[in-house]
């Protein structure tokens, strides 16, 4: 019998007892308590839902209705919220998605209510100085309403809409869309391009709080036609309101759902449910993308609701393990190595959004309840697809800090974490980022007994800081290497004194300007790692990717069995933007995916325009400077080139000239360290050559530096005997 199980059985039993010690009851203020007993009455303001530590316990409160009713007797309603951004002002998107709806199968059992706004252009003579509502008719798409413009970021603006299409257009199955870019569980979703505003799900709670009352039912899905939006976080707000979840947890084309298949469906079948509808709408999402640049790289997930409180008590006490279980530096190695979604590298920006079961199969060696945690999420996660890029996704992410953005970035998470255990690991993770010792930081207050997770008085403790990409190896780095050396073969070669804080390396590569500049070529993941033996090699061999001849910036994306992802910062005409490629170990091919914006570093918002490199297009390729003294995050334009034909990427030598070498390593926090350069010389004919002077220097300052350190653990020795006498 598996101990495991029977231990996290015994423990989910006792959480159980005591959530139910604790019923739900209504129309009572939060801070005016009344204690009946062992009975904590609640009310509801500004969300649904209410995560709890009682006497230690964690708990889940809900608010609920006694009876559940469908609104009216047949049919479905969707309603659509559709916040037009750049999206639209841009692209077009959403006109072309209205087009489709207006195309699909007609029935009177099924009614698309839309709401558009928050663009500052608009297509097909929709207005982009009001709201305008509207109705799918048999003759196409029908305005029924227009109001003052309003900022479609705002909960009050959300929340008009929904009253107003549950109560003009009541159905026994009722659905809601919110249509957009997505940033993930702290950015949200619906970036308002005139208002400069999304809407966090702090606000969806509220919003979709304050029209509870309106309905008698739960929404039968709310699903996001946006990026990034698959996530633990956001279906927990989503429980009381909502029986299932629909959304992908990578980024999503902006050409978005497809309409016409799913509202063909529903026409044809009024009578489904959440359930099958969404897997009808996940099953066939992989074949609408078939044919776009990132269909291999798309996820798309169907989420039972009922299914997350079991999901969060086991998640709860798997963080609670990973925070107690003195194994952080090992699962935090881990997680690196999991899929995460929306870039997350220096080129493209950080959503920070990992796959949650990675991560908890990162912590299984550790935690008992890891195990269990993930037979739940496969419970919950009823249907999910993906390219070969995310093949083993789970369906659902989470917020983990890959490299944090700002202080409010985590206290943006702290109000909506699932579990007061994971935002303590997180922020030991963050705190270990900004290079001070987690060891000697206590903060175990995070999980104190608390009512309301959301009320919790979190404020980071370090300070985050864009700094300079690399980090010297000194006396203060959590990687110690005792040896640089080039072996008998002539590859490069870095022994460690430890593997403790040691997650990953790459190599990196710089070249000088005749004007003494130098700039970054990117990193290379092509380093042999063997952590018993504390060992790194690399057998770089004067090679580079490179397009059309020209040598690239590069930064890998992601990385499985199947596939690597790359990307670079390039000038696509006169737009700075990020060519994705990939190389294919099953084909044993490059493929050329498209042009991706990125992050947005303001909103978070992921980008979701894949632009197709076409004939006639001119190519800049971009480097960072690795020294420039007044602005760190410059570009250097290379050398550009037309486009004609096949887009071709190739390792091909580097042009001649001379170059700095260095091997790059990043511990388990995220922090980068780079090992000092060394200079090669690269010949009109490919070949490299290394300067063996400036690799022993390289050595002799490594072996004065132990010595020093042996000295000062004496002198240290010495004063400590001192003391003791």
């Amino acid at each position: 019998m598996n101990i495991k199980k029977i231990i996290a059985a015994v423990l989910a039993m006792a959480i159980t007892l005591a959530a139910i010690c604790i019923p739900v009851r209504e129309n009572v203020s939060v801070e005016d308590e009344i204690y009946y007993e062992e009975e904590v009455v609640r009310t509801y303001t500004d969300g649904a839902t209410q995560l709890s530590i009682i006497d230690g316990e964690f708990t889940i409160n809900r608010r609920s209705r006694e009876i559940e009713a469908p609104m009216a007797e047949s049919g479905w309603t969707v309603l659509l919220y559709i916040c037009g951004s750049d999206l639209e002002s841009l692209y077009s998107s959403a006109a072309e998605n209205i087009e489709e709806i207006a195309e699909a199968e007609y029935s009177e059992d099924v009614r698309v209510v839309i709401q558009m706004g928050g663009a500052n252009e608009w297509h097909n003579n929709i207005s982009n100085e009001a709201i305008q509502r509207f109705v799918k008719t048999e003759d196409g798409i029908e305005c029924v309403e227009e109001l003052d413009d309003a900022n479609m970021g705002a909960p009050e603006t959300l929340a008009d809409f929904v009253s107003w299409g549950v109560e003009n257009y009541p159905a026994r199955k009722m659905g809601l869309i919110l249509w957009d870019r997505g940033g993930g569980s702290v950015d949200g979703v619906c970036q308002d391009e005139k208002n400069d505003d999304s809407l966090t799900l702090a606000e969806l709670d509220k919003a979709l709080n304050s029209v509870y009352d309106v309905m008698t039912d739960r929404f039968e899905f709310i699903g996001f036609d946006a990026c990034l939006m698959a996530t633990l976080e956001t279906a927990n707000i989503l429980v009381p309101y909502a029986r299932y979840m629909y959304a992908s947890e990578e980024i999503m084309s902006g050409s978005g759902w497809d309409y016409v298949d799913f509202l063909n469906f529903l026409a044809n079948n009024t009578y489904t449910d959440g359930a099958e509808l969404g897997k009808v709408l996940c099953g066939r999402m992989y074949d609408y993308y078939i044919g776009e640049s990132f269909n291999d790289g798309m996820t798309f997930s169907v989420t039972a609701l009922s299914m997350i409180d079991d999901l969060l008590t086991l998640f709860n006490e798997t963080a609670q393990e990973i925070y107690d279980g003195g194994y952080l530096n090992e699962i935090a190695r881990e997680i690196y190595k999991t899929d995460n979604f929306g870039g997350n590298n220096k080129s493209e920006g950080y959503t920070n959004m990992v796959d949650l079961l990675g991560l908890l199969n990162a912590a299984s060696e550790y935690c008992y309840a890891a195990e269990d945690a993930i037979e739940a999420l496969n419970n919950a996660v009823i249907e999910k697809t993906s390219g070969s890029v995310h093949k083993n996704a789970g369906g659902l992410s989470l917020y983990y800090p890959l490299s944090a953005n700002s202080a409010d970035e985590l206290a943006e998470f702290a109000g909506i974490c699932t579990s007061t255990y994971y935002l303590a690991f997180a922020d030991l993770m963050a705190y270990g980022a900004t290079g001070e010792d987690v060891y000697d930081y206590d903060n175990s207050w995070i999980n104190e007994d608390i009512d309301n997770f959301r009320n919790i008085n979190y404020s980071f403790s370090g300070k985050i800081e864009q700094e300079e990409e690399v980090n010297p190896l000194d006396e203060d780095s959590l990687i110690e290497v005792s040896e640089i050396y080039f072996d008998e073969d002539g590859t490069y070669t870095v022994q460690l004194y430890s593997t403790d804080c040691f997650s990953y390396g790459t190599c990196g590569l710089f070249t000088l300007t005749e004007d003494g500049e130098m700039y970054s070529l990117g990193e290379d993941d092509e380093v042999y790692t063997d952590l018993d033996g504390m060992m790194l090699q690399n057998c770089f061999d004067g090679s580079w990717p490179s397009i059309g001849g020209v040598p690239i910036c590069i930064y890998v994306v992601s990385k499985n069995d199947e596939k690597v992802v790359y990307t670079c910062p390039i000038m696509l005409n006169d737009n700075i933007t990020n060519l994705r490629f990939e190389y294919d170990f099953t084909e044993e091919k490059w493929n050329v995916l498209g042009a991706w914006n990125g992050i947005e570093p303001d909103s978070g918002m992921a980008s979701r325009e894949i632009t197709e490199i076409k004939d006639g297009d001119v190519i800049t390729p971009l480097y960072s400077y690795a020294n420039a003294s007044e602005d760190l995050f410059s570009f250097r334009k290379g050398e550009g080139f037309t486009v004609d034909g096949e887009l071709t990427i190739e390792y091909k030598p580097l042009p001649a000239g001379e170059y700095n070498y260095a091997m790059n390593f990043y511990d388990v926090y995220g922090k980068q360290y780079c090992t000092d350069f060394v200079t090669f010389t690269c010949d009109e004919n490919g070949e490299i050559y290394y300067d063996p002077g400036e690799l022993e220097n390289l050595q002799e300052d490594e072996e004065n530096t132990d010595e020093t350190d042996d000295e000062s653990s004496e002198e240290k020795t010495d004063i400590d005997e001192a003391d003791e006498e």
